[in-house]
């Protein structure tokens, strides 16, 4: 079955429909908040082709769909509109960083805390030299007021898996270089399930020093949060630079 432009442009709706809402997509929703020039009843005919493709899930409670995996990595490389950060939130962004270039350690930690309250997920940063690697948690409560971990056994799981904090240094020091998304089955057993993880490395005067990032659900605004995570972690060098007079 083809993967044609009506399709994807009916994918890529019901991805940033149910990133905004957490709700199944229906397809008189789309039919009212998108212009897709057909009919709801075409609009049906080709969800239940992306269903079949692998591309949608159809939960039990209800008429709608959520995007799968394989919707949200299609979404990432192919489908996502780039997000450029508001002058207002770069200003902060620089700000919070440049007033808070103490101690390294200190810095990374203030970093993490505010990725964690700029996207409203649990962030994480490493500091890594030849012997070891040191990785900070912040915001853990936060992913609590996520839908997905709004359960017992959600919740749970969240726990058990930062709980092991080794284990999770670990599968973060091992992530490629530069801005890395992995969703849901992507990531290692390590990871719980249906969790989407961003990190990018940062540099110190142009010397490798560890991972700045989030997790969260992989129903998350991918896009902004790039920007976000990608524009902290060059200016990280770059206030170091100010400090220095350069």
């Amino acid at each position: 079955m083809e993967l044609t432009e009506r399709k994807l442009k009916i994918l890529q709706a019901i991805v940033s429909d149910f990133i905004l809402t957490a709700e199944p997509v229906g397809s008189r929703t789309l039919s009212r908040k998108y212009d897709m020039g057909i009919s709801p009843a075409t609009i049906r005919n080709e969800m239940a082709d992306l269903e079949e493709m692998g591309f949608l899930t159809h939960p039990h409670t209800s008429a709608g769909r959520v995007p799968s995996d394989k919707a949200y990595r299609l979404y990432v490389n192919r489908l996502m509109e780039k997000y450029e950060l508001q002058e207002d939130d770069k200003a902060k962004i620089r700000k919070a960083i440049e007033s808070n270039i103490t101690e390294l350690k200190n810095t990374i930690r203030h970093a993490s805390e505010l990725l964690s309250e700029l996207t409203n997920l649990t962030s994480f940063a490493t500091l890594e030299d030849m012997h070891r690697c040191e990785l900070f948690l912040e915001g853990m409560t936060r992913i609590f007021s996520h839908p997905e971990f709004n359960s017992v056994n959600r919740a749970r799981d969240f726990l058990e898996m930062v709980d092991r904090k080794d284990n999770l240094t670990e599968t973060i020091a091992k992530r490629d270089d530069g801005i890395t998304i992995t969703i849901g089955d992507e990531n290692s057993p390590n990871i719980m399930g249906g969790s989407s993880i961003i990190t990018a490395t940062y540099h110190i005067d142009g010397n490798f020093v560890g991972k700045l990032g989030v997790i969260g659900p992989t129903r998350m605004r991918y896009g902004e949060i790039m920007s976000v995570i990608d524009y902290m972690t060059q200016n990280l060098d770059r206030a170091y630079k100010l400090t220095k007079g350069e």
